[in-house]
């Protein structure tokens, strides 16, 4: 019964600890920051995550108040935590020319009162233009790069950004260009919001209505082609015999500005370390084990995110210690997702390996990447792991000593009495036994002969002669792998792991590095060796395949087939040509 009495107690204290996790806050936000004389902006306070009262508005003293207070309220609810918005909106005509601050706001909450932070507008004198603009002038759509200097595999954003004067009451992208020498994927979450600028004294409203992630492919000046952009401008209220109230549309189409993007190759000498990534990167190790014996298996995971073209990223080098047997890294999984208005990728990569002797030893994973922002190659190394191997039951943990027999029996043997010299069965020396002994010495002096030759062979084997001979071979098991994900009628696996078969093949097969892979290169390689024509650009044209399956998204099983048994194909042809 008495802790019934403390039950509003624990709701109370219940209560306090929700609003302490939720916090307030009281912000000013504008629409436009620079206005033109005589136009006009918005001005918001919105209170965040409590109940306020007794707002009450700075003077606007350089400004005439059109509309407002507008009072808004909002609630949201996301996995469980409650967020709520109050929002007192005002729109504002400047008075006069100048730079004019707008004091702060203020509100009650709690019993306390708490201000907003100020505002700063620029307001200057409308031009010339503004007063007869053309229709040009009134209504345009512009392609936007923050820079027009990358490298290849270096995100770049693209945003096309309608500026207008009119009332739009709706637009729909006619053409847009095929982007190509770059990967291209849509950005979906992004601030679409309205917003007032000011450019060449006309003030315009802007909205960004559609944008792109590009990743450059290869190298050299590549022109992005001009989008048209079909555009319903508002030219009067209501259509003439119309029973229900509709606007009259003029539809009016608009053509972007071409870019012309300088992609650079990266710096040389390039490290060896180096596995494709270009642009800002994180890396997290784990590892499943550090105490194990020979008979053991360890599991090393590789967590890279980053802002570059995540698919171009190989599974890097993790140098284990001599005395392991590693196998072939697997990636685990490779995913892209949005985040402040760029596409972040990441990828899960898994080595397996096993110890063959005893001891510690030492293993640092590490990833290098080529930083854009420093225009240098980075070596992360997250971890360093100690390793202790003890022997395992596989091996025999011990040996006997030098000279020490094996006693058959604990008993001592008798004496036999009866003793023949006679032999019995073929003599010794016309056994297999006996030529086998006599052989033997022979054997094992030119096995060493063979055995030393081989190693001095493999200690100056060339590697890219090892993976041009490999070539095929390891293309035919990622094609192997690839009709697996067709069965199963994996889209995204299936075209992916053909991009690896083909980009992989000619990489290996044509000794080009991976930092340097691009359809020219390609081309101009395979032309230089006499491949045919028709074999090249039915390569190429499987590769474009793959790239707008793998970023417009393909699932049609039957395309799905014909890729694969186009892959098979082309591969063999070349390798016949090559060979």
């Amino acid at each position: 019964m008495n802790f019934l009495k403390h039950i509003p107690l624990v709701f109370f204290f219940i209560a306090i600890c929700t609003m302490s996790i939720a916090q307030v806050s009281f912000v000013a936000s504008t629409d436009a920051k620079q206005v033109i004389e005589n136009g006009y902006f918005q001005v918001t306070y919105t209170l965040n995550n409590a109940r306020g009262g007794n707002f009450e508005a700075p003077s606007f003293k350089n400004f005439k108040v059109l509309n407002g207070p507008n009072r808004s309220m909002s609630t949201t609810i996301i996995n469980g935590n409650t967020t709520q918005k109050v929002s007192y909106s005002y729109s504002l005509q400047p008075k006069k020319v100048g730079k004019f601050r707008i004091a702060p706001a203020t509100i009650s909450v709690n019993g306390k009162t708490i201000k907003s932070n100020a505002l700063l507008i620029d307001v200057i004198k409308a031009s010339a233009a503004s007063k007869n603009a053309t229709e040009e002038q009134q209504l345009f759509v512009k392609a936007e790069i923050d820079t027009n200097l990358v490298y290849v595999g270096q995100q770049l954003v693209i945003d096309y950004k309608l500026y207008t004067t009119v009332n739009i009451e709706n637009y729909d992208i006619a053409f847009e260009p095929e982007y190509q020498g770059f990967f291209a994927r849509d950005i979906r979450r992004f601030d679409s919001r309205a917003v007032r600028e000011v450019v060449d004294g006309i003030q315009y409203t802007t909205k960004v209505l559609k944008r792109i992630a590009l990743f450059p492919q290869q190298t050299g000046l590549q022109t992005i082609a001009p989008m048209t952009v079909r555009l319903g401008v508002i030219t009067g209220n209501k259509r003439p015999n119309s029973f229900f109230f509709s606007n009259q549309i003029k539809p009016v189409n608009v053509q972007t500005n071409p870019l012309d993007i300088n992609v650079k190759s990266l710096p040389m000498p390039v490290p060896p370390s180096f596995s494709g990534a270009v642009g800002k990167y994180a890396v997290n190790s784990f590892i499943d084990k550090t105490n194990l014996t020979t008979d053991d298996a360890i599991a090393v995971k590789l967590t890279i995110q980053g802002n570059g073209d995540i698919k171009r990223l190989q599974p890097p080098s993790l140098n284990f210690p001599g005395v392991f047997e590693v196998y072939e890294p697997k990636v685990l999984d490779e995913i892209s997702q949005e985040s402040g208005g760029k596409l972040i990728g990441q990828k899960t990569i898994e080595y397996l390996a096993i110890p063959k002797q005893k001891g510690q030893y030492q293993l640092n994973p590490s990833f290098t990447y080529f930083d854009t922002d420093s225009a240098k190659f980075i070596t992360l190394v997250p971890n360093v792991f100690n390793l202790n191997i003890r022997q395992g039951k596989g091996t025999p943990t011990s040996q006997l000593p030098v000279g020490s027999e094996v006693v058959i029996n604990k008993d001592i043997r008798y004496i036999k009495s009866n003793t023949s010299f006679n032999s019995k069965g073929t003599p010794f020396p016309k056994t297999g036994l006996f030529y086998g002994l006599l052989l033997f010495p022979f054997l094992v002096l030119s096995g060493a002969f063979i055995y030393k030759q081989l190693l001095a062979k493999n200690g100056n084997i060339d590697i890219a002669l090892l993976k041009k001979n490999r070539a095929q071979k390891v293309a035919t098991k990622r094609l192997e792998t690839a009709n697996e994900f067709l069965k199963a009628n994996k889209s995204r696996d299936f075209y992916d792991e053909i991009s690896r078969a083909l980009l992989g093949y000619v990489c290996d097969k044509l000794s080009i590095p991976l930092s340097e892979l691009t359809k020219d290169n390609v081309r101009q390689k395979l032309q230089s060796l006499q491949v045919q024509e028709q074999h090249i650009t039915d390569y190429m044209a499987i590769i474009k395949i793959t790239e707008m399956a793998l970023f417009a998204g393909m699932d049609n099983s039957a395309s799905m087939q014909e890729t694969y048994q186009k892959s098979v194909k082309v591969i063999s042809e070349i390798e016949t040509e090559l060979a």
